[in-house]
């Protein structure tokens, strides 16, 4: 993936920029002042497409080059356009505190056995070095059995993270299977039997 972004100075209005196929951006951070620019939108998507959360070197007019964080995207609610986007400036030898999404794999022995999988957590709170950042955590989850969980104690070291979740936050689950819905058969009214001559009489 590239993760190199060219800025251009901004000229025109926002909604002009983003016809000609360009996002408003803001860069700030890293004791400098928040300076406007824009950015190719087709790029940009592509990035967070892949990985939202990697580190991105911006090319900025007359200024070099910056390493930064994609810090805050603002979308259209109903198109999904990318309407502004914000990069903060970091230091490579600095740790920051980032997010790292779960990549599960493998189909647990207990889904196989009519469990059912639930996810109560999609990503792991994490503070890094910068070039310790990666798009997403595998974890293996083949294991588990109906009744089983996955903690975040439970998750393998990774070499370069201290983990900022807390260790007892539940991750995944294997439930039992869903209590059977009853039938028309089984609801209906028990039938009575009845014998020759119990007729009423009249």
């Amino acid at each position: 993936m590239n993760t190199t972004v060219r800025l251009t100075e901004r000229s025109g209005s926002t909604s002009s920029q983003r016809r000609k196929g360009f996002v408003p951006v803001v860069v700030y951070g890293a004791g400098s002042d928040s300076q406007s620019f824009t950015a190719d939108a087709k790029t940009i998507s592509g990035i967070l497409a892949s990985n939202p959360r990697a580190v991105l070197t911006l090319e900025l007019p007359d200024s070099g080059k910056k390493n930064v964080v994609i810090q805050e995207i603002q979308r259209q609610p109903i198109s999904k356009q990318l309407l502004h986007i914000d990069f903060q400036q970091i230091d490579m030898k600095a740790k920051l505190d980032t997010k790292v999404a779960f990549h599960f794999t493998g189909e647990p022995v207990g889904v196989k056995s009519g469990g059912v999988q639930q996810i109560e957590l999609h990503e792991l709170d994490i503070r890094t070095l910068p070039d310790k950042i990666a798009a997403s955590f595998e974890v293996d989850i083949t294991g588990l059995d109906i009744g089983d969980q996955l903690l975040v104690s439970d998750l393998p070291k990774h070499e370069g993270w201290e983990v900022l979740t807390p260790e007892d936050t539940l991750i995944v689950r294997i439930s039992p299977p869903a209590a059977q819905e009853p039938t028309e058969e089984d609801t209906a009214e028990p039938a009575v039997a009845e014998t020759a001559g119990e007729d009423k009489a009249e």
